[in-house]
């Protein structure tokens, strides 16, 4: 499938923007091109219309035509952005792969400091490449593993103990989120696919990094999923999570990068 996407279509005076996707596109360096423009603000329409846009501390869309607009976070876009360390592989409209030994991203937050808290948060990760059994997502006690040695996909949800379930394929959209303190979601291409029982500790203040976990300074389970977007922050329902899946998934498809 070809990637990126066609120029030539109206995105603004009849059909203008919105303006989180004005402000999305202000932080590219190189515009995108009107027919991006306006699926970009087709799955932002989406993400407000399901409750989800305002639940986001970041949404990274690392499918994109260029390493810059690939680490700008739609969620929040002037506030920082994904910094990749030790050299992860860019590929145009399809994202950043890690090397599974050193090298990840940085996503310039810390668990508690946003809207991701103990009993309060969701994150999600979606693999279009790789073969790595190694972490997504994370810090010591918030982990997406898309599927480990065993064939399972592995989460912490603000709890010290992994919990699993075997999946097919560790590529594609999986998700976790926690509402309550006793039990969490787990989310497989917008389906439910388990519900852990799994009581919180603690929020440990630590960093919350892409193709690892995080952990006192150091990294740890660095793996070299391709990954094509990743976003957290508070809770959402299995209808959210469905939502937003949809709405990614539609969008990953546009640019050629998924389906």
């Amino acid at each position: 499938m070809a990637q990126g996407l066609a120029s030539g279509v109206a995105v603004r005076g009849a059909q203008a923007l919105r303006p989180q996707s004005e402000a999305v596109i202000a932080q590219m360096a190189q515009a995108p091109e009107p027919a991006q423009a306006a699926a970009m603000d087709q799955m932002i329409a989406a993400l407000i219309s399901a409750e989800v846009w305002g639940r986001l501390d970041a949404l990274f869309v690392m499918a994109a035509g260029d390493e810059q607009a690939a680490g700008v976070n739609w969620a929040q876009p002037l506030v920082g952005g994904l910094s990749p360390i030790n050299s992860p592989v860019f590929t145009p409209w399809s994202g950043y792969e890690g090397d599974g030994a050193t090298s990840f991203l940085e996503t310039g937050f810390l668990q508690g400091s946003g809207l991701y808290q103990a009993a309060d948060h969701h994150a999600g990760v979606w693999a279009v490449a790789g073969q790595s059994v190694g972490c997504a997502f994370g810090n010591s006690r918030n982990r997406i593993h898309p599927r480990n040695s065993s064939g399972q996909v592995t989460t912490r949800s603000n709890c010290t103990t992994n919990r699993q379930v075997g999946i097919p394929s560790g590529l594609g959209h999986t998700m976790m989120s926690r509402r309550t303190t006793d039990s969490y979601l787990v989310l497989k291409d917008g389906a439910l696919l388990s519900e852990p029982v799994e009581a919180i500790t603690a929020v440990a203040a630590q960093r919350l990094i892409l193709h690892g976990y995080a952990a006192s300074g150091t990294e740890g389970a660095l793996s070299s999923w391709r990954l094509a977007a990743a976003h957290f922050g508070a809770g959402l329902t299995a209808e959210q999570g469905a939502a937003l899946h949809s709405a990614l998934g539609r969008y990953l498809a546009e640019v050629g990068s998924w389906g």
